[in-house]
């Protein structure tokens, strides 16, 4: 999730429009769901590690439970060994309403003594009073926290300076996905709309803004770089997905053509779109993509289920949509794949009862 107090401000809003699925979309055959871990507390960015072991940012919930990083060893396995490499995060949030806000996304890069597990904190100092928000945080080998950079005061500071770009809601910051590849380190802020890019001498770059929807901001929330070494920006687009049906989109473009003075011009284009709110996103050794949809029915706000779900979109076929879950979620967060093509998504992210967070493997 991406805004704060998100699900009180929409209960204020006009009453929604009778919604249609998505274009182009089909159920998928038979799926089995498998808890692989549950009493979590707000789970959110997923990724695996060299040794094929899972890792897991947890928001936490505040008051009860910090945020941590967890790392699930033989994700496969019927009873799986769970272990703490990060804990005391901060965490910020309304108990009352359900969503709360710390680490999010997580990539890791390197293996060994240049193992690196990084993670960004949402939000930024500014709007929380606290200047552990915002950080961009890398954990070593011996699970030893370094901050890195604080992305989000950058951010909004950034926003401070345009906002004009979204007189709404700027300045804003919250920053949600991050992506490490060779040499390059990346942070999407879905508060920003941006994708940043963060340098060796921790200096930040702005390589992209992403356009506002309809009705409100586009709120990027993942980056995954596809078979082609493109990357894939998947965006929340929550309100217009509430009002007007799916709208989140996946951008594509290339961070070298980023144009560095003006990102609202980088060049990019909508290579998936008619998608339910994209929460998380990768690509699968199978070369398909993986986007974790926070849910799939937008009369959740009035109590039905969110029948959140993982929707698969082959690379050559961007207008398909398959549905993994059948609907079968709750309000989803990260996604990753596994080497053996198995598909994880976090589950219960938001609006669940405090440890109503799990990990589960959707398998056919």
């Amino acid at each position: 999730m991406n805004k704060q107090n998100i699900k009180q401000h929409l209960r204020r809003t006009f009453f929604a429009l009778a919604i249609v699925g998505a274009l182009f979309t089909s159920p998928s055959a038979e799926a089995t769901i498998t808890e692989v871990v549950g009493g979590l507390h707000s789970p959110r960015g997923l990724t695996f590690g060299p040794g094929g072991q899972l890792f897991v940012a947890q928001t936490g919930e505040t008051d009860t439970v910090d945020g941590s990083i967890i790392e699930i060893l033989s994700p496969m396995a019927v009873r799986p060994k769970v272990r703490t490499i990060a804990s005391g995060l901060a965490v910020t949030g309304d108990p009352e309403e359900g969503e709360f806000l710390g680490i999010s996304g997580i990539s890791v890069f390197g293996n060994g003594v240049n193992f690196g597990l990084y993670g960004i904190m949402a939000v930024d100092p500014q709007q929380t009073g606290d200047e552990a928000f915002g950080n961009l945080l890398r954990v070593n080998n011996h699970n030893q926290v370094e901050t890195l950079v604080n992305v989000g005061s950058f951010d909004y500071e950034w926003t401070a300076e345009h906002i004009d770009l979204a007189p709404n809601d700027f300045p804003d910051a919250n920053p949600y996905g991050v992506l490490v590849l060779p040499g390059h380190l990346y942070v999407v802020d879905a508060g920003a709309n941006t994708l940043d890019e963060v340098m060796p001498d921790g200096s930040i770059i702005i390589l992209a803004y992403f356009p506002l929807n309809e009705l409100a901001d586009a709120t990027p929330t993942c980056a995954c770089q596809g078979p082609d070494g493109f990357l894939y920006i998947g965006t929340l687009a929550l309100v217009d997905s509430l009002f007007l049906g799916p709208q989140a989109k996946v951008y594509r473009l290339d961070p070298a053509d980023a144009n560095i003075p003006e990102p609202w011009n980088t060049p990019m284009t909508v290579w998936a779109s008619d998608l339910w709110p994209i929460n998380g996103c990768t690509f699968g050794r199978d070369g398909n993509f993986y986007g974790s949809q926070l849910f799939t029915n937008p009369n959740w706000i009035y109590g039905e289920d969110p029948e959140g779900d993982v929707v698969k979109i082959p690379f050559n076929s961007p207008s398909t949509h398959t549905f993994l879950a059948g609907g079968a979620l709750s309000f989803t967060g990260g996604v990753a794949v596994g080497p053996n093509g198995a598909v994880y998504v976090a589950d219960g992210t938001a609006f669940v009862p405090p440890g109503g967070g799990r990990i589960v493997r959707i398998g056919p």
